[in-house]
């Protein structure tokens, strides 16, 4: 079966969507050619224009840069952000002051695995979310249009794509590898059950994505607050008058209701229930589906860290700053939480430095120095 990658207006001939978008990339700067050489004819057979996610991946292609040059690139680009926003920290109080997501790729992921020992806690953290909004902003078009159409293999080829457009290092880490695996078993379950959301695939960030930004509510994640309580009463209201299942929820009283259409901000608005609009029943139930998102949210992350020193602390501080207010406050992620995560990551790293690699007390400060 042969997909169309909606994120490219024209395809060279012979283009497909089993192709990698370094694949594709070559082969329609290929088409690009001149044909003829010769003085009096030099025009191109086909006009060609790459999808956002074919130019990444090229681009990653031809990047020559050391890895010690991206990182003196990087820390010159972030001293830049951290002068124009009058700061000195990128995280403060677990809210990014600056933004990273401008940077390209390879440098944003230089940052959050701090490449060189370069980069301290607060930047790896916004480097990171920088790297999430890259991946989301690459699946919001083909996630709207596989919602719509339930063409899940054009949605997982996409997210193929932007996997291809990461830079050596990254493609040299457990984490690519474990993930880039997940996403080509789920375009082979999609094409296999057309229509069908791919399931039961460790490390799909496909999944996790249409999770976390559901479809029940538009722009849930940055729309007044108020408004969304208002848009989620319609979606359960209309849920209800749709289900047919014997245990399923016909109203807010009792019955289980189905919240996979329901993103986190979405039943943040159920929890805290500002305009009492709904039931404690919606309400007890909404908390659960919570708990259990963030419960394999945090055993993903433990196992996906496992081999980084330090990099399960790192997640959950990324994992807050990426809520919003009404997340946090909804699944009891408070202030108090996260500046207890950050002092046990400082003690971590001020630990780790006690210590040479072969396990010997680095000298000569005492250890007092590091308490």
């Amino acid at each position: 079966m042969t997909t169309i990658n909606p994120y490219s207006s024209t395809y060279a001939p012979g283009l497909t969507a089993g192709q990698t978008a370094t694949q594709r990339a070559n082969q329609a700067t290929g088409y690009g050619q001149p044909r003829d050489q010769s003085p009096t004819i030099n025009t191109p057979a086909v006009n060609v224009t790459l999808s956002p996610a074919a130019q990444a991946a090229l681009k990653a292609q031809t990047d020559s840069r050391t890895i010690e040059t991206v990182v003196a690139e990087a820390r010159a680009q972030i001293g830049a952000l951290l002068k124009a926003a009058k700061t000195s920290t990128a995280l403060k109080d677990g809210n990014a002051t600056i933004d990273l997501s401008g940077l390209d790729r390879r440098t944003l992921h230089a940052v959050a695995s701090n490449k060189g020992g370069q980069f301290p806690m607060d930047q790896q953290v916004v480097a990171a979310l920088g790297l999430k909004a890259q991946h989301d902003a690459a699946l919001a078009g083909p996630a709207a249009q596989a919602r719509l159409t339930g063409d899940y293999a054009s949605l997982y080829q996409a997210a193929l794509d932007q996997s291809e457009a990461a830079g050596p290092e990254e493609k040299a880490s457990a984490a690519w590898s474990q993930e880039h695996e997940a996403l080509v078993e789920g375009r082979k379950q999609a094409i296999a059950r057309p229509g069908l959301a791919p399931a039961g695939i460790a490390n799909d960030s496909v999944a996790a994505y249409m999770t976390e930004t559901g479809s029940a509510v538009a722009g849930a994640k940055t729309r007044d607050f108020g408004k969304v309580a208002g848009d989620v009463r319609v979606a359960l209201d209309k849920q209800y008058s749709l289900a047919f299942a014997p245990e399923a929820a016909k109203d807010g009283d009792s019955g289980e209701i189905d919240f996979r259409r329901f993103d986190d901000r979405s039943l943040a608005a159920i929890v805290l229930n500002r305009d009492e609009q709904f039931s404690t029943h919606e309400m007890a139930q909404a908390k659960a589906e919570i708990r259990g998102r963030d419960s394999a949210a945090i055993k993903a992350s433990y196992q996906s860290t496992g081999d980084d020193e330090g990099g399960f602390g790192k997640a959950m501080i990324t994992r807050y700053a990426g809520m919003t207010t009404e997340e946090r406050e909804a699944a009891g992620w408070t202030p108090a939480v996260y500046d207890k995560m950050v002092e046990l990551q400082a003690s971590r790293d001020k630990l780790a430095q006690m210590f040479n690699a072969d396990g010997s007390v680095a000298g000569p400060p005492s250890l007092l120095d590091y308490l």
